[in-house]
C-alpha cells in the first residue's frame, strides 16, 4: 500500500526536529510515530555530537560517550512519552529545556567558561533550525518525503560535523575565545531563526508559508558564519605572515649579532677588548701602505711589562688579569685618537703611531706611556707597580714591511731588557 506524505502540523523540539501531527486526538498512528521517532533520534543524537565536537571535553572521548548516552536515553524516553500522549506542544517546550539544561549540565565537563558553553549551545541550535528548513524543503522533491526528510537531515548534520572536525574547528574555537565579538551576530541569528520556530503553533504551515524569507533568512546566516570564518581565516593567515616577517627579522638581527661577536672575537682581545694580533697587523699594514703614498712616517712602540710574572706569582692570574686590563686602560688614555694599541700577547702590547714630526715625538709618546704605566694601580685594596720596556721601530727608516717593523721593535724592546729593563729603546739599523 502506498504511503502518502501528509502535510501535516508539525511541531519542533529545541533539538531541532519536527514533529508530524496526527488527525486524530492523542496518540499516533504506528507508522507515523516510527518515523517521527527515527527523526528525532537522528536529530538528537547528532545535536549532541556537534555541541560536543564545538566544546572541549576534559575527559576524553570515554566520558563525552557516556554523557551523550544518557542524554541521548532521556530525551527519547521524553519524546516517545510526549508522543503516546499526543501532547507535541508540551514535547517542544520540554525539548528545548531540555537542551538547555543540557548545556549547563556540560559545564563542569569542559575546559571553557560558562559565556563560552552559551556560545556552543546557541550555535548548534542554529545550526539545527537551518537543517531543518532545509531538510524539510529538500524532502518534498523526493517520492517518499517522510522518509526523505530524515535522510537528508541526517546527511547534513554528518556534512556540517566533518566540516567542522576537518576545517573550522580550529577557527571556531578562536571565534568562541573572543565571543564578546561575535556573541551579538549568533544571538541575532538565533532569535530570528526562533521566531519563526517557537512562536509558531503550526510550525509544518510556518514552513511552507514562510517559505521565502526562511531560505533568505538561511542563506543570509550561512553567509554571516562563512563571512567569521573566512575573516578570521585571513587574519590568522596575515598574523601568521606578520609573525614569519618578524622572525626573520629578528633571525637577521641575531645573524648580525653574531657576525658582531664573531668580528670582535677575531679581531679583539676578550680579556682587554683591547684590537689582537691579528687586527694590529692589518692596520699595520694599512698605515703603511697610506705612508708610501703622502710619505708620512710610522713608529711601531712594542711594550712589555717587567716583573709580570711576579704579580701573576704573587697575587694569582686573576689579579694579574686585572692588571693588565688597567693597562690597556691606561695605554688607551696616553695615545692620541689617530694612533692604534693593541694587545699582542701575554704581557706585550704595541703601539702605531703616525702623522708625527719626527723621532723625538715619537719618542715623548713612549716616554708619557712609561711614566703613566709606573704609577701605582689599586686593584682590590692591593697596591702594586709594574713597569715596562718599550722598543721603538721607525718607518721608513728601519724597515718598510709590517713584520720587519714589528721585529726590529721587539728587538730594541730586547735589547732594552738586556741593559737593565724599565727604560726606552730605538732601534737603529746596523
Amino acid at each position: 500500500m502506498d504511503v502518502q506524505f501528509l502535510l501535516l502540523p508539525t511541531i519542533p523540539c529545541s533539538a531541532g526536529y519536527l514533529y508530524e501531527q496526527s488527525d486524530i486526538e492523542g496518540a499516533f498512528p504506528m507508522n507515523d510515530l516510527f518515523i517521527n521517532l527515527l527523526r528525532g533520534s537522528v536529530s538528537s543524537v547528532m545535536n549532541i555530537i556537534i555541541l560536543f565536537t564545538l566544546t572541549k571535553s576534559k575527559f576524553g572521548r570515554t566520558g563525552t560517550v557516556i554523557f551523550a548516552v544518557i542524554v541521548f536515553v532521556v530525551n527519547m524516553a521524553g519524546t516517545i512519552w510526549f508522543y503516546l500522549y499526543g501532547d507535541l506542544t508540551a514535547l517542544s517546550r520540554f525539548n528545548l529545556l531540555m537542551f538547555v539544561a543540557v548545556g549547563l549540565a556540560l559545564k563542569p565537563l569542559t575546559k571553557i567558561s560558562f559565556m563560552q558553553l552559551c556560545f556552543n549551545v546557541l550555535t548548534t541550535l542554529n545550526i539545527s533550525m537551518m537543517i531543518v528548513v532545509l531538510s524539510f524543503h529538500l524532502s518534498r522533491f523526493f517520492p517518499a518525503p517522510q522518509y526523505a526528510h530524515t535522510g537528508i537531515r541526517l546527511v547534513l548534520y554528518i556534512a556540517v560535523i566533518f566540516l567542522f572536525q576537518r576545517n573550522l574547528l580550529p577557527l571556531y574555537r578562536s571565534i568562541v575565545s573572543n565571543w564578546p565579538i561575535f556573541s551579538g551576530l549568533v544571538v541575532c541569528i538565533f532569535l530570528n531563526l526562533a521566531y519563526y520556530f517557537y512562536l509558531s503553533d503550526d510550525i509544518q504551515a510556518t514552513l511552507i508559508t514562510f517559505k521565502l524569507p526562511l531560505f533568505l533568512l538561511v542563506t543570509l546566516s550561512v553567509a554571516a558564519y562563512g563571512t567569521v570564518f573566512y575573516s578570521l581565516k585571513k587574519i590568522k593567515e596575515m598574523y601568521a605572515l606578520e609573525t614569519e616577517n618578524l622572525k626573520i627579522l629578528n633571525d637577521k638581527g641575531l645573524i648580525h649579532q653574531a657576525a658582531i661577536k664573531y668580528e670582535k672575537f677575531a679581531n679583539y682581545d676578550t680579556l682587554t677588548e683591547l684590537p689582537n694580533r691579528r687586527f694590529f697587523f692589518e692596520r699595520l699594514d694599512r698605515v703603511v701602505a697610506e705612508r708610501e703614498a703622502n710619505t708620512s712616517k710610522v713608529a711601531v712602540l712594542y711594550i712589555d711589562l717587567d716583573g709580570f710574572k711576579d704579580i701573576n706569582d704573587t697575587y694569582g692570574h686573576e689579579f694579574g688579569d686585572r692588571v693588565l686590563i688597567t693597562v690597556g686602560n691606561r695605554l688607551l688614555k696616553c695615545i692620541r685618537e689617530t694612533d692604534f694599541v693593541a694587545r699582542l700577547g701575554g704581557d706585550e702590547f704595541a703601539v702605531i703611531i703616525h702623522d708625527f714630526e719626527d723621532v723625538t715625538s715619537a719618542e715623548n709618546l713612549a716616554k708619557r706611556i712609561h711614566k703613566m704605566l709606573q704609577e701605582v694601580m689599586f686593584i682590590d685594596s692591593i697596591e702594586c707597580t709594574v713597569n715596562s720596556s718599550i722598543g721603538i721601530a721607525i718607518c721608513p727608516d728601519t724597515g718598510k714591511v709590517s713584520e720587519t717593523l714589528l721585529n726590529n721593535a721587539d728587538s730594541a724592546m730586547y735589547e732594552v731588557k738586556r741593559n737593565g729593563k724599565g727604560r726606552i729603546g730605538v732601534f737603529v739599523n746596523p
